[in-house]
């Protein structure tokens, strides 16, 4: 890797490997040693960038989260001509469930890495308990990232929540988990697009 790399790009390059590295052998199964060499880089470059292999899970968690929020926001038609109202809300809703579900089917490796990760910080988290602040910054920011998406779509078409946002996008992420683990497991991409619909109208529902 190029030494004129600056410390981001550096940190980016090695939460890809990481990942990549992840993906096939477990999140258990990686160490330090296995990224830098994955990276190209000295072990000495892999510390300088994170303080230790839980400081780089944690953002490994975060780069998979934030793939899911680009899969929304990289189609920047979604947000335009939405109109106003709470029907325009609903298609909105729906429209962006179905840009992060061609995300999720298209990558059933990593979305087994979230499960992953999260099942062994929770595992780990027994002995250390640092580790379960890797699962609580998961879902941490993926509840902040779900929010920010649908307060977006509530401004954008001039509608309301009447629940708080925070506890609809916690729902939110508690139904998808159901539906991709349930999809890694059978497959049935045509069941997953009936249990988007049912999704939509039920935070739907939350709204006026």
């Amino acid at each position: 890797m190029s030494s004129r790399l600056s410390v981001e790009e550096r940190r980016a390059h090695l939460i890809e490997a990481a990942i990549g590295l992840a993906e096939k052998k477990g999140v258990a199964g990686v160490t330090t040693r296995d990224v830098a060499q994955a990276a190209g880089v000295s072990l000495g470059v892999v510390h300088y960038c994170f303080e230790n292999k839980d400081a780089l899970m944690t953002e490994l968690v975060k780069a998979l989260a934030m793939e899911l929020r680009d899969s929304v926001d990289a189609d920047e038609t979604v947000w335009e001509d939405a109109g106003t109202g709470k029907e325009a809300l609903h298609k909105l809703v729906r429209r962006g469930l179905e840009l992060m579900w061609r995300n999720i089917e298209a990558t059933p490796e990593r979305q087994l890495l979230t499960y992953e990760t999260t099942t062994y910080a929770l595992r780990e988290g027994e002995s250390t308990p640092a580790k379960l602040m890797i699962a609580r910054e998961q879902y941490g920011f993926n509840d902040n990232t779900v929010a920010d998406v649908i307060d977006h779509c509530r401004e954008v078409t001039e509608t309301q929540w009447h629940t708080p946002v925070s506890t609809l996008s916690r729902f939110i992420l508690n139904v998808i988990d159901g539906i991709v683990l349930r999809w890694l497991v059978d497959d049935d991409s045509e069941s997953v697009q009936v249990q988007l619909d049912l999704l939509a109208e039920m935070v739907i529902a939350h709204a006026e």
